[in-house]
């Protein structure tokens, strides 16, 4: 079963660059998309194959675990690796602009693990049989770690952009409500202050020895 693995990722790697190259190198658009179009022919190849072999008698071992992952993988993540390497060499084979998140990524992750156990699952019910097919439950519980160990880039990037993140600015005082400005922050002229000093009395602070400074 390993061989057969090991055959399918070549022919998927094989397929994919004859494909950009007929695209890029010979023009021919709709000749490279059926090429393109051949790679989920090889993980229907696996699967057939990995159910044949189980159901000859043959007991479980981790590499058709392996072969569940893969497949799962190739379900989840195939046709985005095509399409990154297509933007590879579309753009002279400079690197693609990231576009998944930490979280999107994640969640693919997660998504491939799914398939995978439900894959796998499903082998262990067809062949009714634990004592033949305990390497696979051995084998998603082992493969586990995969999406928790996964989990810390998505948590470490969230707690790290709640950390960098700064207000836009300070809050108002106390007594001023929202809206309002403060005496420093009024525009325009101010409005005329009358003198709130009685008319006729003389200013002390121009009043010299009891002489007033005219």
């Amino acid at each position: 079963m390993l061989w057969l693995i090991i055959a399918v990722e070549a022919g998927f790697w094989i397929l994919l660059a004859a494909g950009l190259l007929v695209r890029y190198g010979l023009r021919l658009r709709r000749t490279s998309w059926a090429i393109l179009a051949l790679t989920p022919v090889l993980d229907l190849v696996l699967l057939v194959a990995a159910v044949i072999d189980m159901r000859s008698g043959t007991v479980a071992t981790w590499q058709h675990g392996l072969a569940g992952a893969y497949i799962a993988y190739s379900i989840v993540f195939g046709h985005r690796t095509i399409k990154w390497a297509d933007e590879w060499v579309a753009r002279g084979f400079k690197k693609p602009p990231k576009t998944l998140g930490e979280w999107a990524f994640w969640f693919r992750i997660a998504g491939a693990y799914a398939i995978m156990c439900l894959l796998l699952y499903g082998a262990i019910l067809m062949v009714d049989d634990p004592s033949r097919t305990s390497a696979l439950t051995i084998f998603m519980l082992n493969l586990l770690k995969v999406p928790l160990i996964a989990l810390i880039w998505p948590v470490a990037d969230s707690v790290g952009r709640q950390f960098s993140r700064k207000p836009d600015r300070d809050p108002p005082p106390a007594h001023m409500g929202p809206g309002m400005n403060s005496p420093t922050e009024r525009s325009g002229p101010r409005p005329h202050q009358p003198d709130p000093r009685p008319a006729g009395r003389p200013d002390a602070d121009r009043t010299v020895d009891g002489q007033h400074d005219r």
